[in-house]
């Protein structure tokens, strides 16, 4: 639903990749005893096939924009079970591959790497991986496509003010509406969020899979969002990919606060309280787009804020310990989904600097990661992770309460 042809280098190697883990597949579950000769070539050519299905879907999307939303729930379904099964072969392909070295260190051992050998490669086990592959992606598609509940986590913010202390900060991140959710799901998420009765509202970017004109219905009770002092937004990459200056437009024009590389300011029980965000890095692919939605800046972003609390949004937290050392004393993302699947969690924490969900202590400051309220569409699945809305309460805490962990541990939730 994106305008993923203008972000080719992501769509080639995506597709690519899906290219090489089929290959993969097929050569472990087909190329072998006792599957029969001639089912090999057509089984490698369907799971080809099948490995295909995102690229398929942004395809059909992007020149059919009015494509049936149950065909994408299709898509989505196909994707995720093909991920889960990926993931089950190589389990089983490790599992072999250390009964194979127990056979060689110990030569009695070789009487039962024949029975395992043949036991797991079997037709019938193999059909069992691909039961479970689509069961698991059927009950992680469940979880996915549900309102998420309300996460309460206390944050402690070091020499916050004792009229901040209590502050509470509904967070929002990854809504993704219009490639796996409508309006209904995003009005009964906003109806959840109001019911908290914030102080502000924050979304952290990937508001949009569409252009405005496709989606815009779609998304519109976001501006329905209601917090004491204000409701801020700040982009993702996703939002760049749907086209961000038509969004930024939409969006300023529905009277929605979107900061990109700037701060607003709110007095707050007397006190001062800055709200800044700072831009996508996927910035860097659309060299068209004018300079306040340029590359991220968080110097640029702070410049000219007075003195007081500093919330900074960034949809990505690799770069929190550099924006605390710029003197944020709290930053909000998202981006990462919680790393969606179990399976993908060291993946995702080392892409994103260590950071995957929750709340962490980065540098002087605390930084929380959402891992999602809603989720990109085109693998709708979450195992071992949920969505949620979160309710982030700041706490006044002193210096000695908050130590950093020896390597980016969570303080907590």
């Amino acid at each position: 639903m994106a305008d993923y042809a203008r972000n080719r280098m992501f769509f080639a190697s995506s597709t690519s990749l899906m290219l090489a883990v089929a290959g993969y597949m097929s050569f472990s579950l087909f190329w072998h005893e006792p599957v029969p000769p001639g089912w090999r070539i057509p089984l490698t050519l369907l799971l080809i096939l099948l490995s295909q299905t995102i690229t398929g879907m942004r395809v059909l999307i992007t020149r059919r924009p009015d494509l049936p939303f149950l065909l994408v729930r299709a898509g989505g379904f196909v994707s995720a079970s093909f991920m889960v099964l990926s993931w089950l072969v190589l389990l089983r392909d490790v599992f072999l591959a250390l009964i194979f070295a127990c056979s060689l260190l110990i030569p009695a051992f070789g009487e039962a790497e024949a029975c395992l050998f043949a036991m797991l490669l079997s037709v019938p086990a193999e059909l069992v991986m691909t039961a479970l592959s689509l069961a698991s992606a059927a009950a992680g598609m469940v979880r996915a496509l549900a309102v998420p509940s309300v996460r309460r986590v206390d944050v402690p913010i070091r020499n916050l003010p004792r009229e901040l202390d209590g502050l509470k900060i509904a967070h929002l991140s990854d809504l993704h509406i219009g490639s796996t959710f409508t309006a209904p799901w995003l009005e009964e998420v906003v109806r959840r969020t109001n019911a908290l009765e914030p102080d502000f509202t924050l979304i952290t970017g990937d508001l949009a899979d569409g252009t405005p004109e496709r989606i815009g219905r779609e998304l519109f009770p976001v501006t329905h969002l209601r917090a004491r002092c204000g409701v801020a937004v700040s982009v993702g990459n996703h939002d760049y990919y749907s086209g961000l200056k038509s969004w930024v437009e939409t969006w300023r024009n529905w009277g929605l606060t979107v900061l990109l590389n700037e701060h607003r300011e709110y007095r707050v029980n007397g006190r001062n309280v800055v709200i800044a965000a700072v831009t996508d890095p996927s910035a860097v692919l659309f060299r068209s787009l004018d300079a306040s939605m340029g590359a991220p800046n968080t110097r640029k972003a702070l410049n000219g804020a007075g003195e007081g609390l500093r919330i900074l949004l960034s949809h990505r937290p690799g770069h929190a310990e550099q924006n605390a050392a710029l003197g944020c004393h709290l930053q909000l993302s998202g981006h990462t989904h919680g790393g969606q699947f179990f399976f993908l969690f060291p993946l995702v924490s080392r892409m994103n600097g260590g950071f995957r969900s929750g709340l962490y202590q980065a540098g002087s400051m605390p930084l929380y990661v959402s891992p999602g309220t809603g989720m990109w569409g085109y693998v709708p699945m979450r195992l071992g992770v949920g969505a949620e809305i979160t309710l982030l309460t700041l706490r006044c805490a002193a210096p000695a309460v908050l130590k950093k962990p020896s390597y980016r541990g969570k303080l907590g939730g």
